[in-house]
């Protein structure tokens, strides 16, 4: 094969779907609009507001399940809120961290004395904690006025006592000039109920929760980015509809439903195709189903592999999660483990719903109370398979 065919492999796929890729990203990119969520922007906005007064802002609290806009709203708020402070010259500014990729008191510290004065010499690494906080509580008196620290992902933090620190500051006095305010994201719906009272007394009620998208909501966010993403005329009338039903199902994720959206274009490039059809949609979801479903299990510590064995090896539709822990002990009898206390696993439970691969639901049953009922989400055949390969050794 010569220089000139390679060339023409490339040639009869470029630039016929994709235009503007980074569009169907759901990190990445932020939209001009955001669909489906102006309750939820005009209640973050109220949150950010006192700062343009020179007020501090309340700490807050913002729950939702994967994929239902929490960091697109939040940043995008904040995009306008920079607008109108310069516009105003009021002294604030506003730091986003996402404790999954920075989730240390010492990593946070740093980030925020970096974004807040990048031009200060950070302290060497290795230095007392203490030290970190000294240099933050410096750099805040320097620049003084009003800081937002938004903490997304927040439940990944290493040691949630930085909640504390950061939200007593000034009644301590180590601010002195100046306010912080903080400003967490969470999946976790429970996350709170976690925390230390002392920092709950600082956050108060302050809460918002993102309900999941509905398959109309889907479909617009969907054909907003699809406009961008692709070239004109290359999206099959059947594609979108498509995508946002099957996303629906699956508690409303548009972060889901735009990697599926994404991956259709995919597979229609490798078809050599100008057009993105149903098939390509059906493809695509298979092809993620698997992929998924393999590494999250391939991930997953081994007493959770145990608990998902108790789950799918169940041979009815839902089982009670009573019964889940009973298989769950058997199974540690048999691989010599010491079994994890009952709210550990329920805990788990939780994580294993979050992840798509089961989901669950509260039933009522009388004087017997409400019953904790849990169903797979994935193939048992495909499940139990991986699991025999993975989770005994």
């Amino acid at each position: 094969m010569d220089d000139s065919e390679d060339f023409d492999i490339f040639e009869r796929v470029k630039g016929k779907i994709f235009k503007q890729r980074i569009a169907l990203s759901s990190s990445e990119y932020i939209p001009d609009k955001i669909i489906g969520r102006d309750d939820e922007i005009q209640q973050i906005a109220s949150l950010f507001a006192p700062v343009l007064d020179g007020d501090k802002p309340l700490n807050a609290f913002l729950y939702g399940k994967p994929g239902v806009g929490k960091t697109a709203v939040t940043k995008y708020v904040l995009v306008k809120l920079d607008q109108k402070i310069k516009e105003l010259q009021v002294n604030v500014r506003s730091v986003f961290i996402n404790c999954s990729l920075i989730s240390t008191t010492t990593g946070i510290l740093k980030r925020m004395c970096k974004v807040i004065a990048p031009d200060v010499v950070l302290a060497p690494t290795g230095n007392v904690l203490s030290e970190y906080y000294y240099r933050l509580w410096e750099v805040l008196n320097t620049v003084g006025g009003i800081t937002i620290v938004v903490l997304d992902e927040i439940d990944k933090l290493g040691d949630d006592r930085i909640l504390y620190n950061l939200s007593r500051a000034c009644e301590n006095m180590d601010i002195t000039n100046g306010y912080i305010s903080i400003f967490g994201i969470s999946n976790d719906l429970m996350y709170k109920e976690r925390l230390d009272a002392r920092t709950l007394s600082s956050f108060g009620d302050n809460e918002i929760v993102f309900a999941p998208y509905d398959a109309n909501e889907l479909r617009e966010i969907l054909e907003d980015r699809a406009r961008i993403g692709f070239h004109d005329g290359v999206v099959d009338y059947a594609v979108i509809p498509l995508c946002s039903a099957l996303a629906a199902q699956e508690h409303g994720d548009a972060r889901k439903a735009l990697v599926l959206l994404e991956n259709a274009g995919v597979v229609a490039v490798e078809r050599g195709s100008d057009k993105i059809t149903e098939k390509d949609v059906r493809e695509a979801k298979s092809r993620l189903e698997t992929d998924r479903v393999i590494e999250t299990i391939k991930t997953l510590p081994r007493h959770q592999k145990l608990v998902v064995s108790a789950i799918f090896s169940d041979e009815s539709t839902s089982v009670k999660t009573n019964a889940i822990y009973n298989h769950y002990k058997k199974l540690c009898a048999e691989c010599e483990l010491e079994p994890l206390s009952k709210s550990r696993i329920s805990t788990f439970i939780s994580e294993l719903d979050m992840l798509g691969l089961i989901t669950t639901r509260n039933v009522y049953r009388g004087r017997y109370g409400r019953v904790r009922l849990v169903s797979p989400h994935a193939s048992k055949e495909k499940v139990l398979g991986i699991l025999a390969e993975s989770y005994i050794t």
